[in-house]
């Protein structure tokens, strides 16, 4: 049962200032801290990774952290892009170069990327939401169906 004050809460959260605010702090802070306790701590203590992308455009070395799902050995991403209309850089970056090298709770290594559709999709999607309810909040924001790529790693 939620209280005034947690109501006021999800409310200040959920808030386009408060996003702006996040979207330009936290990832930073993240990616310091992931990079240096080897995917271990973030800013929320929830499961992030740690990514290095190639862009799709640039070519360029890229490096994101974003919120995922472990999945058996597997992890999932969905590119929510904080309940944005338009998909993630990241989300692009991995269509076009999708062998990346991926930093999470102590596992460092080369994983492939995928983008999950269709039936497994929808499977996939109510486990997503039950590991984290922002999902669904993000998933209601928008206008476009957010892509769920699945990380798998590159055989030994």
């Amino acid at each position: 049962m939620d209280t005034w004050l947690d109501g006021i809460i999800k409310k200040t959260l959920a808030s386009e200032t408060m996003t702006k605010l996040l979207m330009n702090t936290i990832p930073k802070a993240d990616l310091f801290l992931m990079k240096h306790s080897r995917g271990w701590i973030n800013t929320a203590m929830q499961s992030l990774v740690l990514v290095e992308t190639t862009g799709a455009k640039s070519a360029q070395k890229r490096e994101i952290v974003t919120l995922c799902m472990p999945d058996d050995r597997q992890l999932l991403l969905v590119g929510s892009n904080w309940g944005r209309d338009q998909p993630p850089a990241w989300y692009f970056n991995l269509k076009a170069y999708p062998t990346v090298m991926v930093t999470f709770r102590g596992y460092c290594g080369l994983m492939n990327a995928r983008e999950i559709t269709a039936d497994q999709r929808d499977r996939l999607w109510s486990k997503l939401v039950a590991y984290n309810p922002q999902y669904a909040h993000y998933q209601q924001q928008c206008s476009r169906l957010l892509p769920i790529m699945q990380l798998s790693r590159v055989a030994e």
